[in-house]
């Protein structure tokens, strides 16, 4: 009997030293996958919707509908669009400008966005033996900035190409005074989120550079007469501007940004600018589908 229990004492003391690793062994290391932790946005994503004269964009395959420009993302970074208030032209000043624009945002990473667009109107001036019309071609380029958390800036430089062809008269092609001519402009625009959709805006515009644009225009005085009219049109503001103060707000599905201002007031898309000083309004509604 004591022999047997030494036996089985010395058996369950073996198999106890044979479980524990020896004393120069290191113990197993167990690796574990450390999920990144993605930092926090530098603004409230929404306020980065404001499209509109910003480096930012639609959204691919985003449709927005509104009263400065029907736009729609073909990719994150390419759309395409048209102006409606240069289609509305129609009704005040009786010619037909359609148009069209392409945006390509060439870059955003981190706290700067750069953007380029460009534009195309076409304005036809004929009436009755007179045919004429006028190319106007914006080129822009966009940069955006996210200053801090409370303060995105907004920058563009844009140049107007304009140009009269056949024997119209150019000086119908005007909505309240403003002609297509070739000019170089600027702007800034600064964006102050307060809430997830709500930001203060300021901006202003100038017009650094004026150009003029040549025209003719024939006219039959009578069966037995004809005149030729060949001149320049001058813009009457050679140096045109503008200070606007607002507010935008910017849901999934529906934009609203107003304000006012004072200054010269710049037909959107065009870029052209009404030579009287007055107060300028500032308004667009659009829905995001």
């Amino acid at each position: 009997m004591f022999l047997s229990g030494v036996v089985a004492t010395t058996i369950l003391f073996g198999r106890a030293a044979a479980a524990a690793p020896a004393a120069d062994e290191e113990a197993p290391v167990v690796s574990r996958t450390i999920e990144p932790v993605e930092p926090p946005p530098l603004v409230p994503p929404e306020a980065l919707r404001l499209d509109q004269g910003t480096a930012y964009m639609v959204g691919r395959h985003t449709l927005k509908l509104g009263l400065l420009a029907f736009e729609f993302g073909i990719t994150e970074k390419l759309s395409v669009g048209t102006d409606p208030p240069s289609w509305a032209v129609r009704a005040i000043g009786k010619i037909w400008i359609p148009n069209l624009h392409v945006k390509y945002q060439f870059w955003d990473r981190g706290r700067l966005a750069i953007a380029g667009h460009v534009g195309g109107y076409v304005a036809d001036i004929s009436s009755g033996d007179n045919s004429g019309v006028v190319f106007e071609v914006p080129f822009s380029a966009l940069a955006s900035v996210i200053c801090t958390r409370h303060l995105i800036l907004h920058g563009d430089v844009t140049y107007v190409f304009a140009r009269a062809v056949g024997n119209g008269d150019l000086t119908r092609a005007t909505v309240h005074g403003a002609a297509a001519v070739r000019a170089l402009q600027t702007g800034l625009m600064a964006q102050i989120p307060l809430t997830r959709v709500f930001s203060l805006l300021a901006l202003g515009r100038v017009q650094v550079y004026t150009g003029d644009i040549g025209f003719s225009a024939n006219t039959q005085i009578d069966s037995y007469t004809s005149a030729t009219l060949n001149g320049t049109m001058v813009p009457a503001v050679q140096h045109p501007w503008q200070v606007v103060a607002g507010g935008t707000f910017l849901w999934k599905h529906f934009y609203l940004t107003a304000g006012a201002g004072y200054g010269n007031f710049f037909v959107p898309g065009l870029e052209v600018a009404v030579p009287k000083r007055s107060v300028v309004p500032f308004l667009n509604l659009a829905v995001v589908l």
